[in-house]
This record gives structure tokens, C-alpha cells and sequence, in this order.
């Protein structure tokens, strides 16, 4: 039975006020091989400035979005678009190569690096499919090569997501990513993955050690099952604003845009009972604190 439990009096002045200047740090872009996506990074790029958003990073499974990120950003007034390289077979080889991908691109501007999406072994696993990647050896340690992944995360300063790992191999990801001092580490979506929803526990373990939880809009809609945005409030409400962020993990086809699905996420979590001062902390400062726009 659903919770629902929502405020009907917001106000469009109180949404808009929390949607200018917002952010968003996991847009996936067309082209794409297998999904249909509804826009490119141009034509996200475009909405989000009329929408009057601060910045975004364009994802791909397939491609590195680096230059692209700095081509859009470079007609865009307003907005910034911020590179991404998600490690897998197209993108960079395997694990084996990714460190030497993601420093060239690094040198390039990328500031974000999403470890194995579906080509962790984990999430193929989950969704019927066989192989993939994993980062932790046979007994249970972190490879050398995620090791070297994170030694240029530390050099270059980038944001550690990641991506559709198990519990244990994001643990031992980020217990050595903090070891090397590492700050900027997000939980990417812990509690809308189908193949396999991390426990209050494991997030809560994850955010003590110092990474954001990552929040994101495209679970809410009837395509992912529209989980209940409860859920997410409650979360906010028992981790703290403070460490966490909203992102919309938009778009295919039959989506929104990312920046109405952005103002539609804020209006939402306004909703069912999140403040003004949470929702700002996780659309505005803390994505800001992440990219390196604001300390």
C-alpha cells in the first residue's frame, strides 16, 4: 500500500527558486547502441540553460564525453557540462587500461569517473547476463588496476562514482579511496539498482566513510517500477541533506527532458516532505562541492 503522504501547497516562485541554478551529475546523452536516447548533449545542454540550471555531466556507456562536455559548454551562456568516462569494454578496454584512459582525459578536463555500470559483473549478473567486471581479486582484495584508477582520481581530482557494483567491491573501492584521501565519492543510486537494492546499513556505512548518496528521479517513473518517493525522504531525513545529492539518471525516449525531469524531482521531494534547505543541499551545493565549481 503506497505512504502516500504529499503536500499540496507548494508554490511554482518556491520550485523555481530551487531549481535555478541546480545541477545535475548523471545525465546519460545520445548516441547510444542500445538505448534510445531523447537528446544529445547540445540539445540537454540547451534546455537546462532555458530552464536556467547551472551545470550537468553527460554520461555514456559506450564513449567518454570529455570533448564533447567542452565543445557544448563553449556555446552555452550559462551552463557548464562536465566530461565522464565510465569504466567498461567500449569505453576503456576493461579495467586493465582504465587508468591510462581516464588520465588522458583527465588532462582534458574530464571530472568524473563512474566505475563498471553494465559491464560490472555484478549488475550482469543481476539482469541475466553473463561475464563482466569486477574489481576485486579471488580473495576478496582490491585489483591493482582499480588501485591505479584511484591514483589518478587523487591526481587530477575527480569525482569517484560507483556505477552498478556490489556492496562489497564499492566498499573496498572506497575504504582505499579515503585511505588515499580521496573526498569526492558518490554512491551512485544505491537504492534504485534491480539487480540489487544496498541495505539502510551498507548506504549508511558508505556515508560515514565519506561518500554521497546519490538520489536520482528516473526511478520514480513507471518504466523503473516508480518507487515511492518516501523512500527517498526518508533517507534524506535519516542521513542528512548534508551527504547527499539529487540526480535525474535521464533520458531515453519515452522521458522528460533531464532539466524538467530536474524541476519535476524538486517539486516531488518538496512534496512528500523534504525543506527548502535540504533540497538545496542536494541539488545546488553539494553537486557544486563535487565538480569543484564551489569549496
Amino acid at each position: 500500500m503506497s505512504r502516500y503522504k504529499a503536500s499540496m501547497t507548494l508554490k511554482k516562485e518556491q520550485i523555481d527558486r530551487l531549481y535555478e541554478g541546480s545541477i545535475d551529475m548523471h545525465v546519460h546523452v545520445a548516441p547510444d547502441p542500445d538505448w534510445d536516447r531523447r537528446l544529445n548533449t547540445l540539445e540537454t545542454a540547451r534546455f537546462a540553460e532555458a530552464g536556467g540550471m547551472q551545470a550537468f555531466v553527460a554520461k555514456s556507456f559506450y564513449y567518454p564525453t570529455t570533448t564533447e562536455a567542452l565543445l557544448v559548454s563553449g556555446q552555452m551562456e550559462q551552463v557548464t557540462v562536465f566530461g565522464s568516462v565510465t569504466i567498461g569494454y567500449g569505453t576503456t578496454g576493461g579495467l586493465e587500461n582504465a587508468a591510462l584512459t581516464i588520465e588522458n582525459h583527465a588532462k582534458l578536463g574530464c571530472r568524473v569517473v563512474w566505475f563498471p555500470a553494465f559491464d560490472a559483473a555484478y549488475c550482469r549478473r543481476g539482469i541475466g547476463r553473463d561475464g563482466g567486471i569486477c574489481i576485486l581479486d579471488e580473495s576478496g582484495a582490491l585489483k591493482q588496476e582499480a588501485k591505479d584508477v584511484l591514483a589518478v582520481a587523487k591526481k587530477y581530482d575527480i569525482v569517484v562514482c560507483k556505477g552498478h557494483m556490489s556492496y562489497p567491491e564499492t566498499k573496498a573501492l572506497f575504504e582505499e579511496a579515503i585511505r588515499l584521501g580521496i573526498t569526492r565519492l558518490v554512491n551512485t543510486h544505491p537504492l534504485s539498482d534491480s539487480w540489487g537494492v544496498f541495505t539502510k546499513e551498507e548506504i549508511r556505512y558508505l556515508a560515514d566513510l565519506g561518500a554521497y548518496t546519490e538520489i536520482v528521479f528516473g526511478n520514480l517513473m513507471p518504466r523503473l517500477d516508480a518507487m515511492d518517493p518516501s523512500d527517498y525522504v526518508d533517507l534524506v531525513h535519516e542521513l542528512g541533506a548534508q551527504r547527499m545529492i539529487m540526480s535525474t539518471d535521464l533520458a531515453q525516449c519515452m522521458d522528460p527532458t533531464p532539466a524538467e525531469g530536474m524541476r519535476f524531482f524538486i517539486g516531488t521531494m518538496l512534496q512528500f516532505g523534504c525543506t527548502d534547505e535540504e533540497v538545496e543541499w542536494m541539488a545546488k551545493k553539494n553537486p557544486s562541492k563535487l565538480l569543484g565549481i564551489t569549496e
